[in-house]
């Protein structure tokens, strides 16, 4: 294997820098590139397929710093700009003596987007592409329904932004090693970012005014009409070549993933995991997936050979299911045609009175909620970017709130397979002309232990006190089966932070009849 530094040049004269990976042989190749903000280190962020098989098994492996971050010249945009540059990325990977001119992308998160983006431009070369836990736009980056991912953008912003532009300040003698240690310092991770959530207005951040300069604009214009989001929006019409799609359940760009699988179909593929964001392994914070939950175990690296072989060398198409998922309760990979599972079929299940829940109207109201800024209800588990609290969490630390309805199901006398997109449909009235709905999906087992599947929230604005609105709340993407014994469980409430940033109002939330949460159920 060698390595070498290669350069080029964009169309607007911005010099990119990149590190490639080649067979000693004497070529040309196929080649693989990644776009990257978070550094070219063989095992660097988002990087999670083993780069020296790929290399053996005969490409040449292209990792690229995208403009502004490591040693690549210009302005760092954040998603914004991955187009054009993408585009450019890929043509000149296409025409180098190494490189036979066809051209596969692969990578996570900000490297799944970067796929995207390109895509869209149709660079000649380009075969297929392969985002995993992707965004499909800045904007859903930054907003949830009108929310702030508030634990997203700020930890992302402070502990990873801000910590590599300092570094390329240090590499470029623009800055010294004693002012990261300041910025480090004056951060306090991570219990300063809990302190950044609650400051208000949430754009005044002095830690990021230098290092992360676009922060303020996203917290100052949530309206995803606004100019600054335009240019980072995947236009899935213009996009060509395959993708293979990957994500997990406990993951924050799950659905938007599944989004780019249903999007772009065609020759395209899924495969969803118990996973979060950031771990792929069989185990998440405490809960034990199996032998089988891993990558490792599935060898995502060899599926994506497979992949690549298939598109960018001509090799004859694995035999294997459009849609791969993990069903989580029974632990086992499941295959469908697609997304959703044709054999699933939508029912609604009631909020009723004392927190009952079942497929027939129980009547009588579904009871009321405070909303307080002050006293938000905070974070516990979910699809969160933390190192040792996210997932599927028990909820049962919550109990003593209540500011919280808990709606439970009856003990299922049978098993119960719930795959495909959930969603909360409430009728609620307020005292406060504005307010969120945060809702969660619950597996209760024997034991008490309340196992979080997915959460969501929406918030509504311009209420008149005491106007009855409908409010959907897209729980999104699930799969699990509920056993015999268990208990589905529908929380919901006016906050959930950090993850979620907080309405600025307080009042009372009623909900009315009739609400009911819709569950895709295959019988």
């Amino acid at each position: 294997m060698i390595e070498t530094t290669e350069t080029m040049t964009t169309r607007d004269g911005v010099t990119l820098v990149a590190t490639l990976w080649r067979p000693a042989g004497p070529g040309p190749f196929p080649v693989l590139l990644s776009r990257t903000p978070y550094g070219r280190a063989e095992q660097g962020p988002g990087l999670h397929l083993d780069l020296p098989r790929l290399v053996a098994a005969g490409y040449a492996v292209v990792v690229q710093d995208v403009r502004g971050t490591g040693d690549s010249d210009g302005t760092f945009r954040f998603i914004a700009g991955e187009a054009a540059d993408g585009h450019d990325a890929v043509r000149w990977a296409a025409t180098r003596s190494w490189s036979d001119g066809n051209v596969g992308m692969f990578g996570d998160s900000y490297l799944g987007i970067t796929q995207l983006l390109a895509a869209q431009e149709r660079p000649e070369g380009l075969r297929a592409i392969a985002p995993h836990v992707a965004p499909g736009g800045l904007h859903e980056v930054v907003y949830s329904s009108g929310v702030p991912n508030l634990n997203i953008v700020l930890t992302v912003s402070s502990v990873v932004l801000a910590v590599n532009e300092l570094d390329r300040r240090i590499n470029r003698g623009t800055a010294q090693e004693s002012d990261k240690n300041a910025y480090l310092a004056a951060l306090g991770f991570p219990e300063n970012v809990q302190a950044m959530a609650e400051r208000l207005p949430l754009s005044d951040q002095p830690l990021l005014a230098d290092l992360v300069p676009f922060y303020a604009g996203w917290m100052d214009h949530p309206d995803p009409a606004a100019e600054l989001w335009r240019d980072g929006v995947v236009h899935y019409e213009r996009i060509e070549v395959p993708a293979l799609v990957g994500t997990g359940w406990y993951d924050y760009f799950r659905d938007a993933s599944i989004g780019h699988y249903q999007h772009l179909r065609g020759g395209s593929r899924l495969v969803v995991g118990p996973w979060a964001h950031f771990t792929q392994d069989r185990d998440v914070c405490g809960r034990d997936f199996g032998e089988r939950a891993s990558q490792d175990a599935i060898d995502w690296t060899g599926l994506h050979l497979d992949w690549f072989g298939q598109w960018l060398r001509g090799e004859p198409a694995p035999e294997r299911a459009r849609v791969t998922y993990f069903l989580m309760g029974a632990d086992e990979w499941r295959t469908a045609a697609d997304w959703p599972p044709p054999a699933a079929r939508r029912v609604a299940y009631h909020l009723g009175p004392d927190g009952t829940l079942g497929t027939v109207p129980a009547g009588g109201g579904g009871g009321e909620f405070g909303c307080d800024p002050d006293h938000p209800v905070p974070t516990v588990g979910g699809a969160v970017m933390t190192f040792d609290a996210f997932g599927p969490l028990d909820q049962r630390p919550l109990d003593d709130r209540d500011d919280v309805l808990r709606y439970r199901s009856e003990p299922l006398d049978d098993a119960l397979e719930v795959t495909g997109a959930a969603e909360l449909v409430v009728l609620v009235s307020s005292t406060a002309t504005g307010t969120d709905v945060a809702a969660k999906l619950i597996d209760v087992h024997p034991d008490g232990r309340a196992e979080l599947l997915t959460d969501a929230v929406t918030r509504v604005t311009d209420l008149v006190p005491g106007e009855v609105r409908e409010v959907k709340v897209e729980l999104g993407a699930i799969s699990n089966l509920f056993r015999p014994g268990h208990r589905i469980r529908i929380d919901v409430a006016g906050s959930n932070f950090p993850r979620f940033g907080r309405n600025p109002e307080k009042g009372t939330t009623t909900i009315h009849d009739p609400s009911y949460v819709m569950l895709p159920i295959i019988s």
